[in-house]
């Protein structure tokens, strides 16, 4: 038997006790919040005591939507983001450089490029990528995830020819391809001959996206959507988050949804530990407002014929996700675009009132979504997840480029959620948008967007609810809210000490920035600054 009391100037329990400043630990769960004084004699001889007299004690983060898996990988990929690429000769300059690195023939990959950051405010063109490496394919993804851009050796490796039309593999007005890709179906078209990882090395990834994730006080985890990388890797990412748990790898609690588009795609047997969790489904309803395939039911603001991309129709949809839903499975679905949130509750709509059970399907990202769908949401018990992150990361671009100034001060409707009644968790899509809790929750609370405006202040958060949004909601919308997400009796000893209170910020002021300084998991310190 092991016990720690750790003592701190402020315990944020998440739950009860909301004055605590001692919290006790008895073989990895926790025992009681409350006083010093109120442990004296469960306090014997052998137990540990941590001193913080300076600091606030949190629950562990729990981030809702992100990529484990893929978290880990990208690190190994070329990196196209910006900064540290201003323009689309630093790209060009790195692929030329791992040209030179790697043998004829084998595939260059990037990640992350965004042509709206570049100065040229494009991606690489097709024959730029082909006269960078013209003896490798090329393969260079977009930050959403939802486009790439590829070499004309890559579209070869993949047979793809000018003929080929599939929706969302691009042509010019000649009728050649691009090498632009857009959405699942025509990323799947070359992702499928990209060299795939063996095993020990998804372990690897997995390790280090766990490590990662300590380093920002985030101790559970959400694989959003296995096999995203291409179409048949689900059955093995699994095996890997199996075989990552086995060697002691997995350092982060994670639930992994499976990516089931159809009927018949494969999804993990239900499977539960302290560590790993198969969850439900991923579906994907429209793509990434930033790539103009988020689907809006007013046009883009820089397209006036251009709407986006819809993936499904509702009777498809409802046919999809009313087999998930007779098999007991929580459907997690993405939408940016208020008209893809429209399917969904739509699709839900015609689902749910046959069978209704309380596996709180999910609205992902909820981007654009309207007070009226708000209130769809909560009258049908489907639960949003924003990715708030985008008010900082392309909140300026929404404004003045992709939506206008009126739908763009909407985004992430934080405050409208509130006001409807629901509950929620924030996210961050890594590695979409680096993983940081402190900083989505700030986000929140502030709607600051990169150039330091505030986006919409009418939808500013309260720092209780941001924090609640990033612990106790994002564990509840899990389904795991009975061992993490709060500082309880019985839940496991999962925590963070951080060097101020995220409690404390205001959303009409500058806030400090609060930061990790251990992150403990199941009472076990992994990480210290």
């Amino acid at each position: 038997m092991s016990r720690r009391l750790v003592v701190a100037q402020r315990i944020l329990t998440g739950g009860g006790q909301p004055g605590a400043t001692a919290l006790a630990v008895e073989d990895g769960r926790v025992v009681g919040t409350g006083c010093p004084e109120d442990f004296a004699t469960w306090t014997g001889p052998t137990t540990a005591v941590t001193r913080v007299p300076e600091h606030v004690v949190s629950p562990g983060f729990v981030e809702s939507h992100a990529h484990l898996l893929w978290m880990g990988q990208v690190r190994h990929f070329v990196d196209c983001s910006t900064p540290p690429n201003a323009t689309v000769s630093d790209i060009l300059t790195r692929i030329r450089q791992e040209a030179g690195r790697v043998p004829a023939g084998s595939w260059i990959i990037g990640f992350h490029y965004d042509e709206g950051l570049l100065a040229e405010g494009r991606p690489p063109t097709l024959d730029e990528l082909t006269a960078a490496a013209p003896a490798h394919p090329v393969y260079l993804t977009h930050n959403s995830g939802h486009l790439a851009i590829t070499n004309r050796r890559a579209l070869e490796r993949a047979r793809l020819t000018d003929d080929q039309r599939t929706p969302g593999v691009m042509h010019d007005a000649a009728g050649h391809l691009t090498g632009v890709l857009r959405e699942a179906a025509a990323l799947d078209l070359v992702s499928r001959h990209l060299p795939i990882p063996s095993l020990d090395d998804k372990v690897r990834f997995i390790g280090e996206a766990s490590q990662a994730a300590w380093a920002v006080g985030t101790t559970a985890m959400t694989d959003a959507a296995m096999g995203l990388a291409r179409p048949d890797a689900t059955q093995a990412d699994w095996a890997a988050y199996q075989a990552a748990e086995e060697r002691d790898v997995l350092g982060v609690r994670t639930v992994c949804y499976a990516r089931a588009p159809e009927t018949t795609s494969w999804v993990p047997a239900p499977y539960c530990t302290p560590w790993l969790q198969a969850g439900g489904v991923k579906l994907f309803a429209d793509g990434s407002i930033q790539g103009h395939t988020g689907a809006l039911s007013a046009p883009y603001h820089d397209n006036p014929s251009d709407h986006g991309m819809l993936l499904y129709d509702v009777p498809t949809l409802a046919h999809v996700m009313n087999v998930h839903h007779r098999a007991g499975r929580q459907i997690l679905i993405h939408c940016n675009g208020d008209a893809a949130i429209e399917l969904a509750l739509d699709a839900f709509a015609t689902v749910l009132p046959a069978r209704p059970h309380p596996y709180r399907h999910r609205i992902e990202h909820a981007q654009m979504a309207t007070p009226a769908q708000l209130e769809r949401m909560a009258a049908l018990g489907v639960l949003p997840s924003f990715f708030v992150g985008h008010v900082h990361h392309y909140g300026d671009r929404h404004r003045d480029r992709y939506l206008g100034p009126t739908r763009g001060s909407r985004i992430s409707p934080v405050q409208e959620a509130v006001e409807a009644g629901l509950l929620f968790s924030l996210h961050s899509d890594c590695p979409v948008t680096p993983l940081d809790p402190l900083h989505s929750m700030r986000v929140a609370v502030e709607r600051k967007t990169q150039s330091g405006r505030t986006l919409g202040p009418a939808q500013r958060a309260r720092a209780e609810t941001a924090f609640l949004a990033y612990t106790r909601w994002a564990a509840y919308l899990g389904l795991r809210e009975q061992s993490i997400g709060s500082l309880d009796p019985g839940r496991l000893a999962d925590f963070t000490v951080l060097d101020g209170n995220p409690l404390d910020w205001r959303p009409d002021q500058e806030n400090a920035p609060v930061r990790v300084l251990s992150t403990w998991v199941g009472g076990e310190e992994r990480f210290r600054a």
